[in-house]
């Protein structure tokens, strides 16, 4: 069975879509089969991992809004610079997604639609990767309710902190437990920036054991490859930051 990986933060611009994005491309050259899931209605991860395309049959949205919707149906190769990439599949999202959750706030068992598809795949994806937006939507609470692993991009600001109790109060209402299992990891992170990290590193005591050690450095290039609809190991090999993302991946690996 798939281990489903939810990457959330209630606070906006952490590097959460990047980070989706670049994991889910070292999961697979690791010889993980990995389907990356865009649940924001922004679909920027859809639009890195299709290589730009912005035009597709069926989306997120389709799932949400219709049971019958085959999703396997719905699910593209990653692409980069014109090539597939393997053991890296997407499914899209699109524009139409926050009015389609709106019109499923009625529906019975309505925080199982995206579980009840998800089966329809069982043993096809060694690990599926959730990149949720920044809110508490219906469609964050779908991937609440069967992640495994909840993975927490802070990034350096004097804020990185904020909403991640009430973010993990609310997974435990959804779970309907006190274990959860997740992890923070340092995104966006400057070794010189020393009064923030001395900072940081003093609040994140109170959760000792559920930080990664891997950080992810900050890099224009990751931006860059963003911009020209590529994971960052495509657009540019020699990058320092594709070293964090390596030992981010294999550190999580390790936490599923």
């Amino acid at each position: 069975m798939a281990k489903k990986i939810a990457v959330t933060n209630q606070k906006g611009g952490v590097g959460k879509t990047t980070t989706c994005i670049n994991i889910s491309a070292e999961l697979a050259r690791l010889g993980k089969k990995v389907l990356a899931i865009d649940l924001d209605h922004q679909a920027n991860l859809t639009k890195v991992l299709s290589g730009g395309e912005s035009k597709f049959n069926l989306t997120v949205a389709d799932l949400f809004s219709n049971h019958k919707v085959k999703i396997e149906d719905a699910i593209h190769q990653a692409k980069s610079d014109g090539d597939y990439i393997d053991n890296l599949y997407y499914i899209p999202s699109h524009i139409t997604l926050s009015r389609q959750i709106e019109q499923c706030l009625t529906r019975v068992h309505r925080e199982r639609i995206l579980q009840r598809h998800l089966k329809k795949l069982e043993g096809d994806y060694d690990i599926i990767l959730l990149d949720c937006p920044p809110s508490l939507s219906l469609s964050v609470t779908n991937a609440m309710l069967i992640a495994d692993l909840f993975l927490m991009p802070i990034d350096g600001g004097r804020f990185a902190l904020d909403g991640l109790s009430d973010l993990l109060d609310a997974i435990e209402e959804v779970k309907e437990t006190n274990d959860v299992n997740f992890a923070v990891f340092r995104n966006e992170y400057a070794s010189q920036n020393k009064l923030m990290n001395d900072f940081l590193t003093e609040q994140l005591q109170v959760i000792n054991g559920k930080v990664l050690k891997s950080k992810v450095r900050r890099s224009e290039a990751i931006g860059q490859a963003s911009v020209t609809a590529q994971p960052l190991k495509y657009y540019s090999k020699s990058a320092l930051a594709n070293r964090d993302y390596k030992e981010l991946a294999k550190e999580i690996l390790e936490r599923i």
